[in-house]
């Protein structure tokens, strides 16, 4: 007769993913390898094929333009 296993109820996680916008400029580079988006003053780089940071520029009233773009 088989015996049954408690399952198991409450998991730590294995990763959180953090925010990267609250509204404003959106851009991405044409290989779709970086994703710049405004959260709050800051500006966020993202990668978003693995959803990992790159990097924050800290900003008062910065406005992302597109990728390339003088």
């Amino acid at each position: 007769m088989a015996t049954k296993r408690a399952l198991k109820t409450t998991f730590e996680p294995g990763r959180v993913i953090q925010p990267i916008f609250t509204g404003g400029s959106v851009s991405i580079d044409n290989e779709a390898r970086i994703l710049a988006t405004t959260l709050g003053e800051d500006v966020i780089l993202t990668d978003p094929a693995s959803g990992r940071s790159l990097a924050v520029v800290e900003g008062v009233s910065v406005r992302i333009k597109s990728f390339g773009e003088t």
